[in-house]
């Protein structure tokens, strides 16, 4: 019984059990999925056979058994290690992303804001409640590589909950020596109570990384 476990181990081995090929699949792994695979087939086959009352059956069952488990056996052996190879091969790309990753931040640090302005509805650069203006900047490419998927934003740092501000949007691309003219709306809520409100422009990427960024405050009127 033995040698015929051993060439039937072999084939396996060699064929690659028909789902893993040589070179991604573990020798050791297939030889320890057999010996259990064949373990637990033997026990199963023996006691399928001794359930015929025979002592013939169930010897025989647990020779069944013993071939069927380390056949199935290795072929498990076999895909989990493959599987393991490609989950490897699969981390070394995600560290090629990541180089990607960097190169693509790098574009981004030539970007610079430049030009800020604020303008309001009743142009006395004071915003009063119920009032919209709108915050205008450029950001300009400082650098030697085009800049990709660029996003400008404005946001509100005070903590003032009465201030409403338009969504950022995506800028493709802003290639060297370029820029690109931002606007977001400002619009007050009618309880507006501070007495100032500062805002934040940045320029982030769109895993949320800052490279550039300004803060400056602008006056409220209170009613």
């Amino acid at each position: 019984m033995k040698p015929l476990l051993y060439i039937l181990i072999g084939g396996c081995l060699l064929s690659g059990c028909s789902t893993a090929q040589m070179g991604t699949t573990d020798p050791h792994a297939v030889l320890t999925g057999a010996a259990v695979g064949g373990q637990l087939g033997g026990a199963i086959g023996g006691i399928i056979g001794d359930s015929q009352r025979d002592w013939h059956s169930g010897y025989r069952g647990s020779a069944i058994g013993t071939i069927v488990g380390t056949l199935a056996g290795a072929a498990i052996g076999g895909a989990i290690s493959s599987s393991r190879q490609k989950e490897q091969a699969t981390n070394g790309n995600a560290g090629a992303d990541h180089t990607t990753t960097n190169g693509y931040q790098a574009a981004l640090d030539g970007l610079r804001i430049r030009r800020i302005r604020f303008i309001d509805d009743s142009r006395d650069r004071i915003l009063s409640p119920g009032e919209s203006s709108k915050v205008v900047f450029d950001i300009v490419n400082e650098g030697s590589e085009a800049a990709l998927n660029v996003i400008p934003s404005v946001s509100e740092s005070s903590g003032n909950k009465r201030i409403t501000i338009s969504p950022s949007i995506l800028v493709e691309q802003i290639k060297p020596g370029e820029g690109v003219k931002y606007t977001a709306t400002v619009m007050a809520g009618k309880r507006l109570k501070q007495s100032s409100i500062t805002l934040r422009l940045a320029i982030t990427d769109e895993y949320g990384n800052e490279y550039d960024w300004h803060e400056f405050q602008i006056q409220t009127e209170e009613k």
